[in-house]
C-alpha cells in the first residue's frame, strides 16, 4: 500500500508534463502570412512554391494516413503537389463535414485558403461553420489561416478579442511595412518540421506576425521569420508561420528540454520507490 501511494505521488511527475506543455488552444493554430499555396502553386505554378505547399501538406498530415481539407481557394481546387496526401476541396466547412460520416474528424487538418492577400472571412460568418470549426479546434485539431490579418471575424480561433490587426505586418496589417516580401529565413523549429528555406518566387509572404503579442496567445513556434519587417514595433521579431504547437509528424509529441528533465526525475522517482518498497 506504502509504494502504492508513492507511486501516486510520482506518476503526475511524470506524465503531468504533457499538461503543462500544453497551450492555450486544445487544438493548434497555424497562421500564415503567404499565398504560396493559394496563388503562386495553384494558379501559378511556381515550382518553389508547391515545393513548399508539399512540405506543408506533410508538416500537417504526417503518417496519419488522414486527407486535409482545403475551405474555399479562389483560384481553384488545390492539389497534392506531389506529396502523396489526399487534400479534398470544399466551400465550406459545412460542406467538408457532410462529405463522409466522420465529419470533420476525419481530416488530418483544416486549410482556410484565401488566395491573396487577407484572410477569407466568409468561411467562418456562417454560425453553423463556426460551430463545427470551433468543435473540431476543440477536438485537439489543427487549423492553417492563410494570409491571416488579425480580422476579428476570426477571434472565436485565434483567441484574441480584438486588435489584433495592429500586431500584423504586410499586406492590411496595422502594423505596416511591405506587403510584398520574399525575406522569410526557415528557422530550427521549422526545419524540425520539415520545411526548407523556400525558393524566391517574387512575393512569397504578404504578412509577419508580431512574435511577442502572439505568444501571449499561445503562438510559440515560428517556422520562418521575416527580418523585413524588424524594427516595426521595438525590437520585436515577426513570423510568416506561426503556431500554437509543433505539426503533427511525430516531432510535436517530442518534449522540450526542461520536459526531458521532468521525465527523468519521474523515471528516477519510480525506480527509488519500488527500491524502498522491495526493501
Amino acid at each position: 500500500m506504502k509504494f502504492l501511494q508513492i507511486i501516486s505521488t510520482a506518476v503526475p511527475v511524470l506524465f503531468g508534463v504533457t499538461l503543462a506543455a500544453g497551450s492555450a488552444h486544445a487544438g493548434t493554430i497555424i497562421l500564415e502570412g503567404s499565398d504560396a499555396i493559394g496563388l503562386h502553386c495553384t494558379a501559378s505554378n511556381d515550382s518553389d512554391a508547391c515545393d513548399y505547399e508539399a512540405q506543408v501538406w506533410h508538416a500537417l498530415s504526417g503518417n496519419s494516413g488522414l486527407p486535409i481539407a482545403a475551405l474555399g481557394n479562389p483560384y481553384g481546387p488545390i492539389g497534392s503537389v506531389g506529396s502523396g496526401i489526399t487534400i479534398d476541396n470544399f466551400s465550406s466547412a459545412t460542406a467538408a463535414s457532410l462529405a463522409g460520416s466522420g465529419g470533420l474528424a476525419q481530416y488530418a487538418a483544416i486549410y482556410l485558403a484565401d488566395g491573396c492577400c487577407q484572410e477569407n472571412d466568409s468561411l467562418v460568418n456562417d454560425p453553423g461553420d463556426r460551430t463545427l470549426l470551433t468543435t473540431y479546434l476543440n477536438g485537439g485539431g489543427t487549423i492553417m489561416i492563410e494570409n491571416y490579418t488579425g480580422g476579428s471575424a476570426f477571434d472565436f480561433l485565434v483567441g484574441t478579442t480584438g486588435g489584433a490587426n495592429q500586431y500584423v505586418a504586410g499586406a492590411s496589417g496595422g502594423a505596416g511595412g511591405s506587403s510584398c516580401s520574399d525575406g522569410e529565413v526557415v528557422t530550427a523549429d521549422g526545419l524540425i518540421n520539415g520545411f526548407t528555406q523556400p525558393g524566391v518566387i517574387g512575393c512569397w509572404g504578404h504578412q509577419g506576425y508580431d512574435s511577442t503579442y502572439f505568444a501571449t496567445l499561445g503562438f510559440t513556434h515560428s517556422y520562418f521569420v521575416n527580418p523585413d519587417y524588424s524594427g516595426l514595433i521595438g525590437a520585436d521579431t515577426f513570423s510568416s508561420l506561426l503556431s500554437t504547437g509543433r505539426t503533427i509528424t511525430g516531432v510535436e509529441n517530442t518534449p522540450e528540454p526542461g520536459s526531458l528533465a521532468m521525465i527523468g526525475g519521474g523515471i528516477l522517482a519510480l525506480v527509488f520507490a519500488r527500491r524502498r518498497y522491495a526493501r
